[in-house]
């Protein structure tokens, strides 16, 4: 059975109890349903049931189609996608889910999907290190370096996604900067992960000046706040990256779970 819902905000109100068992791995629903206010074949909500377990599906251009909870649905799921030409692009979410999904996505339909970021999604609970002083909110004035930022981390990443320099206006009470040379040198951003946590994401140097622990004093700073406030500090890192790893469990991130990543393969 598929259900495509008129809005994202419906999909989330309908699936709550089901999104509630991983609020971590689903909090990218909730991020984005508010976003999708009319579903068309670019910008969807979709759940699909067999057997009485759910997949929900979610897709904000241009970014990854969100999966979250059984794989069991995925056939019949993808071939409505395919059979009425909705934009699917990447995949993003748990890393069984969506080995479940690649492999029936070759064996079905031929489409072949590789992952492109696998991630470690991480916690902390306690304060390590002392707050840096030097970290600040930027202003309007940094809006533009904000941005030149953000583009240069998605690079790095290896990623697509475009970088909005209104979103990024709306948003700028999120970041936290620190300032070398008369200007922004390191970042990351604070954004809501769900009612108990806070997530820091985003996080850049300049090439210049990495290696210095900038960047270790920007995420510090950020999971210090997060901690003030009563809530759990959180973040993604990449598996194969060992230095933000080391950093991470340095400053007292542990591993919750793994999701990932992945990108269709054309012929």
């Amino acid at each position: 059975m598929i259900h495509v819902y008129p809005n994202g905000t419906a999909l989330v109100e309908e699936n709550r109890e089901l999104l509630a068992t991983n609020p971590y791995q689903s909090m990218f629903f909730s991020l984005d349903a508010p976003l999708i206010r009319e579903s068309d074949k670019q910008n969807y909500a979709i759940m699909a049931e067999a057997d009485g377990a759910r997949l929900l599906a979610m897709k904000l251009s241009p970014y990854s189609l969100l999966l979250f909870g059984s794989g069991k649905p995925a056939g019949e799921l993808f071939e409505y996608l395919l059979s009425n030409g909705y934009e699917i692009g990447s995949l993003l979410g748990g890393e069984p889910l969506c080995d479940q999904v690649i492999g029936m996505l070759q064996s079905r339909f031929g489409i072949r999907y590789q992952e492109a970021l696998a991630m470690d999604f991480m916690e902390a609970r306690e304060v390590t290190d002392p707050s840096c002083p030097e970290v600040e909110i930027p202003t309007e004035a940094d809006l533009e370096e904000l941005v030149e930022c953000k583009t240069c981390f998605v690079a790095d990443c290896g990623l697509n996604d475009p970088v909005s320099l209104e979103r990024t206006r709306q948003r700028l009470h999120e970041y936290r900067v620190l300032r070398r040379d008369g200007m922004i040198v390191s970042m990351a951003g604070i954004s809501t992960a769900t009612d108990q946590a806070l997530k820091i994401a985003g996080v850049y140097t300049r090439p210049a000046y990495r290696g210095k622990g900038l960047a270790r004093l920007v995420v510090n700073t950020a999971k210090n706040e997060i901690l003030s406030q009563g809530k759990i500090a959180t973040l993604n890192v990449d598996k194969k990256n060992p230095i933000t790893n080391h950093l991470y469990r340095s400053l007292g991130f542990e591993p919750v779970f793994s999701q990932g990543e992945y990108r269709r393969v054309e012929k």
